[in-house]
């Protein structure tokens, strides 16, 4: 394609310095004609008051001499004996014939040759035999009687033609220097264009290979849960009538007056395993119950109003207070009240046996544009990077005696109604957890 343009600017160019060539020819014909013009009506008034030929011809001897400054060449033809007469150069002495005035062939503007220069009229050119282009007007003066002259003018072109043509070089050396910054600016904007669209594919592959990614893992997070949910169901059939047979028995021995302080304290722990592993039983079979969201929508402080009546008293007996930001313009959502409730009910937890007592636990409500956003925050031990990221992992824990089970259900049911919690420090003690649903996709 690029040498495609290249050819038809070459041409192009070729063509505009013909016109150029040809507008300069014209040019010089009409400066022959208007020299012409000028000097001869001067010879016909010599002739028409009676001056005598040859005065005639030496008066316009010393005048032409002065016409090379100008660029033209004067010479008077006495038409009827085919001699030069008068010339502004006399390169041969004077008169001389005609056909010593143009050496070489003169051809009309046709390029038909001119056979009998003697009696050439108008304008012709003709190639010297030193290489130059010679354009040469030649007219008959009005004159009453014999002899018959005629009035001529040659103007040499060849140093506007020398400049046309270092002037179409020119013109060819700027148009494929431009051709050729036009053809890097094609190849470095096609290769723009191509990096940007191979970025395009690649951002793609990644999109795909992200959703692949996400898809493998959900995959991977439902056999997981399938297997997490016969083994709950094995466990909770096959321990919870043993358990509940243990505790029973254990809570009537534990009754007993003949039993010593010692021993009771042992039957206090031994209950209290029990009562860790029936925790577990309900935490797993809780985990595993899919999110099924409501027809109504449901006020997030209400359930906050359920869970603070149950952590209230526990909050107190930890020495804790407790601030709260209702949200009194927060719409209510579609979505799983019990196991929404759980999942409130499991922060509180959290932040409850994280603070040391004294401590203040915050809870607010809020939207933000179109999302709610819960911030529940607390102060505790600080957390290094990998807690935080890890917080929300399943049977990820820091408690020596946690499942691990609490927060991966908060993640679960939450990232199920479409939304995310996050856990972050300010690197006082202050320890945040976001929860943020948005409106638009579970409304």
């Amino acid at each position: 394609m690029l040498v495609i343009v290249v050819i038809i600017g070459l041409v192009g160019g070729r063509h505009i310095i013909d016109y150029l060539q040809e507008r300069l020819v014209e040019h010089g014909i009409d400066h022959n004609e208007e020299v012409i013009r000028g000097i001869r009506p001067l010879l016909e008034r010599s002739l028409q008051d009676g001056a005598k030929p040859d005065a005639v011809v030496a008066d316009f001897q010393r005048f032409i001499v002065h016409a090379e400054p100008f660029g033209v060449r004067l010479f008077l033809v006495d038409l009827s004996r085919g001699m030069v007469i008068a010339d502004s150069q006399e390169t041969h002495g004077l008169p001389y014939p005609v056909k010593a005035l143009v050496e070489t062939p003169v051809r009309h503007f046709d390029g038909s040759l001119i056979s009998d220069v003697r009696k050439w009229d108008g304008t012709a050119w003709r190639k010297t035999a030193a290489g130059a282009i010679e354009l040469l007007t030649l007219h008959p003066l009005n004159m009453s009687a014999s002899p018959r002259w005629a009035l001529g003018v040659s103007s040499d072109l060849s140093e506007l033609l020398v400049f046309m043509d270092e002037l179409h070089l020119h013109l060819d050396m700027v148009l494929l220097l431009t051709y050729g910054l036009i053809g890097l600016l094609g190849f470095l904007t096609l290769r723009w264009v191509g990096r940007r669209y191979e970025s395009g594919l690649e951002q793609q592959v990644a999109a795909r290979t992200r959703e692949l990614e996400a898809a493998h893992e959900r995959l991977l997070e439902q056999a997981r849960l399938a297997t997490l949910g016969q083994t709950a169901s094995i466990l909770a059939h096959e321990m919870r009538n043993p358990l509940a047979s243990i505790k029973l028995a254990l809570s009537g021995v534990s009754r007993s007056d003949s039993l010593s302080e010692r021993e009771k304290q042992r039957l206090g722990l031994v209950l209290g395993e029990v009562d860790r592993l029936e925790q577990m039983l309900s935490e797993n079979l809780e985990y595993v119950q899919p999110v099924v969201r409501g027809d109504q929508p449901v006020s997030l402080d209400e359930l906050l109003d359920r869970v603070l009546d149950l952590e209230q008293p526990l909050i107190q007996d930890a020495s804790l207070s407790l601030s709260r930001q209702r949200c009194e313009d927060c719409p209510g959502l579609r979505l799983d009240r019990r196991k929404m409730q759980q999942v409130l009910l499991n922060l509180l937890k959290n932040a409850r046996e994280a603070s040391p007592p004294g401590a203040s636990i915050g809870i607010i409500l809020e939207r933000q544009e179109n999302d709610l956003v819960l911030t529940i925050s607390n102060r505790g031990e600080p957390l290094d990077s990998a807690t935080r990221e890890q917080a929300f992992d399943l049977f990820f824990t820091t408690k020596a005696r946690g499942t691990g089970l609490g927060l991966g259900l908060v993640r679960r049911v939450v990232e199920e109604h479409g939304g995310s919690v996050n856990l972050t420090e300010d690197g006082k003690g202050l320890i945040y957890v976001r929860l943020i649903l948005p409106l638009e996709e579970i409304n």
